[in-house]
């Protein structure tokens, strides 16, 4: 014997005669809660239409004023974004952090920053011209294999937390190349350290 059933809206429901007996009126509930399809799309809130707001560069001058500081432009090379690295092998990825370390190693030398006690180091990431919103922080594992590059130099003793106060990301300014492009800004917070300049 087939079960007895209930149609609502091309939807059709089969209530067992055990399940009947045991819920008396429970095909008269069920027909009295449904909605029909278009009342239940004219029931549901339609959300508001986000627009991404275009990102605030950041004013070096702002922030760090008179303080002494370096700044170093790394080249137009490849960087390592967080979240493309997870689709990378590894040996690319730790390809890419050499190249990254060594070049901020070579422009640090070239540049003569001294050795320094304490600083801070901001990464600040240039994207592409048409670039309307990212996230920085994106590039924090370029901007350690930076770090690790200014060690090399002898700019740091040591990148730990007692001298390197903070490795912080900012939102540069937009530029035409290749790809998206990091520059450092050294940040001079010791006492003792000799032959600061710009």
């Amino acid at each position: 014997m087939a079960a007895p059933t209930w149609r609502r809206d091309d939807v059709v429901l089969r209530i067992s005669a055990k399940e009947a007996a045991r819920y008396p009126g429970l095909r008269a509930r069920l027909g009295a809660e449904r909605l029909p399809t278009n009342r239940l799309a004219q029931a549901r809130p339609t959300a508001p239409a986000v627009t991404a707001r275009p990102y605030v560069e950041w004013d070096l001058a702002a922030e760090i004023g008179e303080a002494p500081h370096w700044v170093l432009e790394l080249p137009d090379m490849v960087l390592i974004n967080a979240n493309e690295a997870r689709r990378w092998h590894w040996a690319k990825e730790r390809k890419v952090a050499a190249a990254i370390r060594s070049a901020t190693a070579t422009l640090a030398r070239t540049k003569g920053i001294p050795q320094l006690n304490r600083a801070r180091v901001l990464y600040v990431v240039h994207p592409r011209t048409r670039t309307r919103v990212f996230d920085p922080s994106n590039w924090s594992l370029s901007a350690k294999a930076a770090v690790d590059g200014l060690s090399d130099a002898g700019v740091f003793e040591d990148d730990n937390a007692a001298i390197v106060t903070g490795v912080d990301p900012r939102a540069g300014t937009r530029q035409d190349g290749a790809h998206i492009r990091m520059s450092l800004v050294i940040v001079d917070q010791g006492k003792g350290n000799e032959d600061a300049g710009t």
